[in-house]
């Protein structure tokens, strides 16, 4: 292929989100594919498509004309998810066993964005390569299956960086990939994503946004990068934050389609934005407590104040939650201990679905201690926040925005 088209290898599966509720034909490579094909560039996808998921797809490479190339597949697979940040279930259309498949011819081309797949990614020999292993803890490295690159860009999350060095911090992740690859990016949620190449490494910033849709948003960073590392030759730090850009842009809506124009904007104006990010140095996480106000009375009410500590813990945050480092008791020394914890927390993640008591008045408590406050309410009329909203706490219905929001009120992103 010519040095102004891209090939991608990546998968195509069914996406499903219960709230908000979504249903979606992408996967990695179909969400790649798309958004670059809308956006102008001449693209080939690479793939495997089951029976139910192939009419649909080879409609979508129609509408927006990119080239698809796929070996048939016994079963489609999907991922459904409870919420946009939590740990997907993967499974198969249908209970039959899996057989073997038609081995997928090698691909030769100039510049190729390579996903890491489930059915298991084709050969890909390519002159400027950008890899996203995907995977989580299972990842694998690009040449384990025969694959080359003159070049190669590897962009992995922190947990795939940890499967594939054994190191745990993002720098030393970085550092020990760079052993096998030109330019290495590893991306750490809320915290942002280190950049690093053989003479300088840089942190690369969030660009904050409104809502948060985290579905896909890792394969539109994936894209993006490679759109402008590959196509128009800019250097890999301006090209990460290109990249941060068009995932501000793609959280706040979901959607992953988006005209020639607005990506040569999006570029532009990524580079002029910069300015007020790239001096902030390394991105630690600061030690500043979250202190988690919700209901815990319920099955319901439990379970989602564990995943909010949950997800909190796993992106680095320090957390208190009084029903795991308090417990229930003595009502006097239970109030004290949780009193003196909101004293000591620089923000408050509150869930106020219910308007229990006790959550209430821990928001009062802490904004009368001038304390940010970050108010997730999916099912709260406009009447009860009242209050809530007048005295200055951010308010959202969505769980994936409260939690974003928090985080980078503690960067100092926001």
């Amino acid at each position: 292929m010519n040095a102004g088209h891209i090939t991608v290898v990546g998968g195509v599966y069914g996406e499903e989100c219960g709230y908000p509720r979504i249903t979606l034909t992408r996967g990695s490579g179909g969400r790649a594919a798309i958004f670059l094909a809308s956006g102008g560039v001449s693209v080939t996808l690479n793939t495997h498509l089951g029976p139910q998921l192939e009419p649909e797809f080879r409609r979508l490479s129609e509408a927006f004309k990119f080239q698809l190339n796929y070996t048939s597949a016994e079963h489609d697979f999907w991922f459904r998810y409870r919420h946009p940040l939590s740990s997907p279930r993967i499974f198969k259309l249908n209970k039959t066993s899996f057989s073997p498949r038609q081995k997928s011819p090698a691909v030769h081309t100039a510049n190729a964005i390579v996903f890491g797949m489930l059915e298991g990614r084709s050969v890909l020999h390519g002159k400027k390569v950008v890899y996203d292993p995907q995977d989580g803890s299972n990842a694998t490295a690009f040449e384990i299956n025969g694959s080359t690159a003159k070049s190669l860009a590897i962009v992995a999350s922190i947990s795939e960086g940890i499967a594939l060095t054994g190191e745990s911090e993002p720098e030393q992740i970085a550092s020990k990939l760079l052993d096998r690859a030109d330019v290495v990016i590893i991306k750490c949620g809320a915290q942002g994503a280190i950049v690093a190449t053989n003479t300088r490494k840089q942190w690369i910033s969030p660009f904050p946004s409104k809502r948060v849709f985290k579905i896909g948003s890792g394969d539109i960073f994936t894209a993006s990068f490679g759109y402008a590392w590959l196509l128009k030759d800019v250097d890999p730090f301006d090209a990460a934050w290109f990249a941060s850009c068009a995932v501000s842009k793609y959280v706040e809506s979901g959607i992953d389609v988006i005209s020639p124009a607005l990506l040569e904007r999006m570029l532009a104006e990524s580079l002029q934005n910069k300015l007020s990010y790239s001096q902030k140095g390394i991105r630690a996480i600061p030690k500043t407590q979250i202190y988690l106000a919700g209901p815990f009375f319920n099955t319901a009410q439990q379970w989602l104040v564990d995943e909010a500590r949950s997800i909190l813990r796993d992106f680095g945050f320090n957390v208190f939650s009084p029903i795991h480092d308090v417990g229930e008791g003595d009502v006097n020394t239970v109030a004290s201990a949780d009193l003196k914890a909101l004293q000591e927390s620089g923000i408050v993640f509150a869930i106020l679905d219910g308007l229990d008591p006790g959550t209430v008045f821990e928001i009062g408590y802490a904004r009368a201690l001038d304390i940010p406050v970050v108010v997730v309410a999916e099912n709260v009329s406009a009447s009860d926040l009242t209050m809530i909203i007048g005295s200055g706490c951010e308010v959202t219905d969505d769980f994936a925005t409260a939690i974003y929001s928090t985080c980078w009120h503690l960067m100092g992103d926001v």
